[in-house]
């Protein structure tokens, strides 16, 4: 069955081809709009959704679709991929010294004889960023495009260098709940 990744993030492409699935790209133009009225994991959860249910449209045939949304989140408050250098600079200064939560929401749409099964599921982790002084933010900000991470960051990247601690699941901190999607894929079989 044809396999269709509903995301342009290098990170989970590295990531599915490392536990050998043969897929296709097409990313969605689903746009991510946070609803205030809802928690951050239900807002993580519904992007996810819509973006599988926006490719799932504009694709054809038997298949599974695979969506994720990433988001760190402190005190409650979400904090999406920065939109500039000074956004990147505020969300870095604060979660630097302190811990957070990363919740990546998976949702999975197999297509089979148009019939349609929507799976979902979700991994936490939690990490620690070392006190960063304003010259490292700037020269992560300079080097690292942190503009299409949530956080602003990425912890697999030359960033690590500031993290101190990790909890959970780390390829949830990374951006896709692996052993999650492995299993589910496993149970639908694929």
């Amino acid at each position: 069955m044809k396999i269709i990744l509903a995301s342009k993030s290098l990170r989970r492409q590295e990531l599915l081809t490392k536990i050998g699935l043969n897929y296709e790209v097409v990313v969605s133009s689903s746009e991510e709009v946070v609803d205030p009225k809802l928690s951050p994991l239900d807002n993580c959860i519904n992007i996810s959704f819509e973006k599988a249910k926006e490719v799932k449209e504009k694709t054809k045939g038997d298949r599974i679709i695979i969506s994720c949304d990433t988001i760190v989140v402190k005190d409650n408050k979400i904090y999406g991929k920065p939109k500039d250098k000074e956004e990147a600079f505020n969300m870095l200064k604060l979660l630097s010294n302190t811990y957070h939560d990363v919740y990546s929401c998976l949702t999975v749409i197999k297509v089979k004889d148009n019939k349609e099964e929507i799976f979902k599921e979700q991994g936490i982790g939690t990490v620690y960023i070392d006190s960063m002084t304003d010259m490292e933010i700037n020269d992560w900000i300079e080097k690292g495009n942190p503009y299409d991470k949530a956080g602003g960051y990425a912890i697999q990247e030359e960033f690590g260098k500031y993290i101190t601690e990790t909890k959970g699941d780390f390829y949830s901190i990374v951006g896709i709940p692996l052993n999650k999607l492995y299993n589910l894929l496993k149970k639908i079989d694929f």
